[in-house]
């Protein structure tokens, strides 16, 4: 019987994907209850580096802290429970309140070139003939 390379492939395909695994689970933490720090530590480790913790939860086997850095940036941070090292973190460089600020003032925003017929307001001036619009091309 003459093995084809399409089943070859396809266990050495398989065989990787299986081996890559545990490398997508590297940000989960892996230590026993009795080694934690209480919460209180986690805390305290937070406000030294300055930030604002709005939720502590645990999640993977980690702490996962969610809030302001000193900066001002929303964060979110796996935190090893016994070492009280970063495991992982996320943080969004504007606040929402400033990208809420900026997409207001965009929307509100004049166009710098206004067609002829449209007030500043933006409203259309229709007249009242009920005659459609005509324009002029020269």
């Amino acid at each position: 019987m003459k093995l084809t390379a399409y089943p070859m492939v396809a266990a050495l395909l398989i065989t990787l994907g299986t081996a890559a695994l545990p490398a997508l689970a590297a940000d989960d933490c892996d230590v026993p209850i009795e080694r934690w720090q209480p919460r209180e530590a986690v805390l305290q480790m937070a406000a030294s580096r300055g930030w604002n913790v709005e939720r502590l939860k645990i999640d993977d086997g980690c702490y996962e802290l969610r809030g302001t850095d000193a900066e001002g940036h929303r964060f979110k941070a796996k935190i090893d429970p016994e070492t009280l090292a970063t495991v992982k973190m996320k943080v969004r460089e504007r606040s929402r309140d400033r990208d809420r600020k900026h997409r207001d003032e965009s929307r509100n925003a004049t166009p710098l070139h206004q067609p002829p017929g449209v007030a500043s307001s933006g409203a259309t001036d229709h007249s009242t003939s009920g005659a459609s619009p005509h324009k002029q091309v020269d």
